[in-house]
């Protein structure tokens, strides 16, 4: 199935290390769309697909820091889910 990111966390440390670890992991940078977008593909159940999601950009953020990060994913044909990032528990938290 197709996923698709949208991230908005400005004032990264390091954008060019943030996107590196991303595309590491298998998630290409849509260049042509404005802010961080990335698309991916996944063989996993939905549940699996969103941990890994949560727990590579949560990885990405370790490495280049930033003020506040929200996330908006879409997972297949399921709605859209949005996530805030928790700087005090270092977790996304999801945002409703």
């Amino acid at each position: 199935m197709d996923v698709l990111i949208a991230i908005d966390a400005p004032n990264l440390l390091n954008e060019k290390a943030f996107i590196k670890h991303l595309k590491k992991e298998g998630l290409e940078h849509l260049m042509e769309e404005e802010g961080m977008v990335f698309s991916g593909k996944s063989s996993t159940p939905v549940m699996n697909t969103r941990a890994f999601i949560l727990e590579v950009v949560k990885r990405a953020l370790e490495k280049s820091p930033a003020k506040f990060c929200n996330m908006v994913c879409v997972i297949g044909e399921n709605e859209m889910e949005s996530y805030g990032f928790d700087l005090k528990t270092m977790e996304f938290k999801e945002l409703k």
